[in-house]
């Protein structure tokens, strides 16, 4: 337990960091973006693969791939380290992004973060219920549960190319807006949904919610905070406090005759309100901080 604490803990930052190395770097939003596409396709070859290996050559078989895939990272982080340039950090272009502009001030980076923590939660309560709603509410095998979330996970991955690709002509809030639409779709869609094909194919939705969430949250919050580390640090500690924040949502479950059709409609409602709440954070006007707030933020 001891060692998969001490050496598992500093593994489990090493994404988050790459993120804040290729800001550091000067690279561009859509490129961050791409990363975490590739990221979303290791989530899902990687099950399906880590069981091929255990069919044929047995569970111990696994902890071989693991060694190989640590030596791998550290090469890899040799070459990055290696090949770093002395030059400063290239600033990303004014005309990456339409809404590219100074970093927010501390408050409504606090309420950005809070709008975060609550999307988080509502992806992470519905992938927690989705056995239990598919068996207990729909009365249908629970393979269609795994299905349902395979679908999502494959369907991310596109998605956050083509978000990608759609940050050099739209602003990070107005692709977030559109993501939390879709998200208030699908778990509309999700309180009356009657068997699994509808379920199979409001996933569509889904995976566009969670892929500018995931990948258009990156870029917001590299852009309202002006040192990358803390940004992606603070952005993935919105995931982990989403799903802590995730218990009273699923309890929702046994509070209402609805059972877990209500935990979706919770989940609507608190997807509106946080579109809601981010907009009028982002508002141009509210975005830019006092030239002492700035020069305090770089200093740290």
């Amino acid at each position: 337990m001891i060692a998969l604490v001490v050496l598992g803990g500093p593994a489990g930052v090493g994404v988050t960091l790459l993120y804040a190395h290729l800001k550091h770097a000067g690279f561009t939003t859509s490129t961050v973006i791409n990363v975490r596409a590739v990221v979303s396709f290791a989530w899902v070859a990687g099950p399906p693969l880590a069981t091929l290996i255990i069919g044929r050559l047995g569970a111990r078989a696994v902890l071989v791939a693991l060694t190989a895939i640590a030596l791998l990272n550290v090469a890899t982080s040799a070459a990055m380290l290696t090949g770093r340039t002395r030059q400063q950090p290239t600033p990303p272009s004014s005309a990456e992004a339409p809404d590219a502009e100074a970093p927010m001030s501390r408050a409504r980076v606090a309420t950005v973060t809070a709008v975060f923590v609550v999307l988080q939660a509502t992806n992470a309560t519905v992938v927690s219920i989705m056995g239990l709603f598919v068996t207990d509410t729909l009365g249908i095998n629970v393979m269609w549960s795994g299905a349902a979330l395979g679908v999502a996970a494959a369907l991310e991955i596109p998605a956050l190319l083509a978000i990608g690709r759609l940050t050099h002509r739209f602003s990070d809030l107005a692709l977030i807006a559109s993501g939390c639409l879709a998200g208030v779709a699908y778990y509309a869609v999700m309180t009356v949904v009657p068997g699994p094909m509808l379920l199979l194919a409001a996933q569509v939705l889904n995976a566009w919610f969670f892929a500018t969430i995931a990948g258009t949250g990156i870029a917001l919050f590299q852009r309202i905070i002006p040192r990358p580390g803390l940004a992606t640090g603070l952005f993935t500690n919105t995931r982990r406090l989403g799903a802590i924040a995730s218990g009273p949502l699923i309890a929702l479950a046994a509070l209402t005759p609805l059972g877990y059709r209500a935990v979706f409609a919770a989940c609507a409602v608190l997807t509106v309100a946080a579109l809601i709440t981010i907009r009028l954070a982002g508002r141009p006007g509210a975005a830019r901080t006092t030239v002492s707030e700035m020069a305090e933020a770089r200093a740290e």
